[in-house]
């Protein structure tokens, strides 16, 4: 009996195999290939965040071409400027190398609003009624072009960038009660320099979050010009114009154009 049960499972167990082995190779479905990431593509974003002066502002006295004085301090004293909330749109794209260097472009436009004035009467004269006020405001609007230069460790990039800054200034004298009146305000855009750095990460392999700080260097000597009014000479002033701190937030969505277009 105990021959016949071991026989009969040797038998079992070779008609199994020689079934298996009519079905041929069992065949597994191998594991997708996943890509690694790479920062190299095209994106777009937006950024929230607050600006300072480097510096207080400060306005000449107003000053004819033949060296007249304007009802002023002879005295050049500064004035503070205030911070302000920035906010706007960035594009750029990137391109990583060698395995770990990432190159690209970047361009922001943004909203600044940075002000101040100072009243700035002869020694003794401040009755509110015929105060004369040096004045500065930067933006409302302002613009920067830059390269940047980063270093990566997967999603994680830090980066320095650098590059041109255009941002509207006006600035001036403005005394405009009582008679006579001069009014020495205008306003242009400034070209200046933008040098900063930041960490971006990738928390998607299309979205980013990143922190940067930039500073807008448009710092110079600003000078402006108005007439004495009703009727009168021309006066001049020179203003101080100082560079500006920025710190932001960002949120960028990376895509790839040839993608699109397909």
């Amino acid at each position: 009996m105990k021959k016949f049960l071991i026989a009969a499972v040797l038998a079992l167990v070779g008609a199994t195999g020689a079934q298996a082995a009519d079905l041929g190779p069992v065949y597994r479905k191998a594991a997708p290939i996943v890509a690694p990431f790479t920062w190299t593509g095209s994106y777009i974003g937006g950024y929230v965040g607050g600006a300072s002066a480097a510096e207080d502002g400060s306005t000449s006295n107003p000053v004819t071409a033949t060296g007249g004085f304007f009802n002023f301090n002879p005295v050049n004293t500064g004035y503070g400027l205030g911070s302000s909330f920035i906010g706007g749109y960035t594009s750029g794209y990137n391109y990583q190398f060698a395995p770990n260097w990432v190159i690209g472009y970047e361009g922001e436009i943004g909203y600044v609003k940075i002000n101040g004035s100072g009243v700035q009467n002869p020694p003794g004269v401040s009755n509110g009624l015929n105060d004369t006020n040096g004045i500065t405001r930067i933006g409302d609007w302002y613009s920067v072009y830059t390269a940047r230069l980063g270093y990566a460790w997967d999603r994680s990039l830090i980066y320095v960038k650098g590059g041109a800054a255009v941002v509207r200034v006006e600035a001036g004298i403005s005394d405009r009660t009582g008679v006579p009146q001069l009014d020495t305000i205008q306003h242009k855009w400034k070209i200046g320099y933008a040098v900063g750095g930041g960490w971006e990460y990738a928390f998607d392999p299309k979205w980013s979050l990143k922190a940067e700080y930039l500073y807008l260097g448009i710092e110079s000597d600003y000078a402006t010009s108005g007439n004495l009014r009703p009727a009168g000479p021309q006066f001049f002033t020179t203003t101080r114009v100082p560079g500006i701190h920025t710190g932001k937030i960002g949120l960028n969505y990376r895509f790839d154009w040839f993608s699109l277009l397909r």
